[in-house]
């Protein structure tokens, strides 16, 4: 089971710019990769693009600025950023201290960009991302090709509001719909006190959840782990799995990668699929595995 610290992790230097703090790496996953992203005080990062990824970015510290294509989003702790393929974009701190960013990866296909791991990644990229640093601009040597669609971007600038879901047990609050992007949807989830899930297994994603508030546990397979502010789990892809707050309300980020084509093209039609069964599984205190 995978599930840690957000500040705890493996560290990559990227040509003195930032600090990539790995979480979970792409030869651990389908097509999801996490990390902690940390930009230095005054830091314009270098404009660039991924042809074969999507991104989010959730604030954790500071402010600053996130260019996405033709849009410039001012940010701070709390607000949450959606990169879409292809489309230029850029870190700029604005504050008096870091800038830092918890960092979601959804790759589009198997070959994750052809690098093995987060480390391989940074280490092909790093002196291409000093040179677009250094000249501000996101054509240069070595660079991967900008599509010049300027696909929108989105800024969520308060996580609580969006529609709400109500599971019985928990509720999901919809902040980024898979309609809107590639290969990933990311949900607020909330468990009030004393609440215990269903078991669920999903065959279309595998998820990570990041922990904002709260204490509590998660279960996936056989494993249980002890949850708190902060942490960072992986469910992986079609696995049974579950959370229960038994002391206090607790509540996370969660964000899917959409490993297969899913039956659902939209949150709202997933769940009029499979709430019914999930409460009614909850309610009784069925064991079994449903969706």
């Amino acid at each position: 089971m995978i599930c840690s610290n957000y500040q705890k992790g493996q560290k990559l230097d990227v040509a003195g710019l930032n600090v990539v703090t790995v979480l979970v790496d792409r030869s651990q996953t389908q097509l999801t990769e996490v990390g902690w992203n940390r930009w230095s005080k005054g830091m314009e990062g270098p404009p660039h693009s991924h042809e074969a990824k999507e991104q989010i970015f959730y604030v954790t510290d500071g402010q600053g600025i996130v260019v996405v294509g033709k849009a410039r989003y001012a940010v701070k702790p709390g607000s949450l950023i959606y990169v879409p393929p292809t489309v230029v974009h850029q870190t700029i701190v604005t504050g008096d201290a870091p800038l830092s960013y918890f960092l979601f990866n959804a790759f589009l296909d198997a070959s994750k960009e052809g690098h093995a791991s987060f480390a391989d990644h940074i280490e092909k990229v790093k002196e291409v991302r000093r040179q677009q640093a250094e000249s501000q601009q996101a054509a240069v040597t070595g660079s991967e090709r900008r599509d010049d669609s300027d696909r929108a971007g989105k800024h969520v600038e308060n996580i609580h509001q969006g529609r709400v879901f109500d599971f019985g047990s928990n509720t999901s609050t919809l902040l980024l719909e898979r309609n809107e992007t590639r290969r990933c949807e990311v949900t607020l989830v909330t468990w009030p006190k004393g609440n215990k899930g269903a078991m669920v297994a999903h065959k279309e994603k595998e998820q990570t959840f990041f922990v904002l508030s709260g204490r509590g546990q998660v279960t996936i397979g056989d494993e249980t782990n002890e949850v708190g502010v902060g942490d960072v789990i992986l469910v992986p892809w079609n696995t049974p799995h579950t959370t229960a707050a038994p002391d206090v309300e607790l509540s996370y980020l969660c964000l899917n990668t959409l490993v297969i084509e899913p039956p659902d093209k939209s949150f709202a039609e997933s769940y009029q699929r499979v709430a019914s069964g999930r409460i009614a599984r909850w309610k009784s205190g069925d064991a079994t595995v449903g969706e």
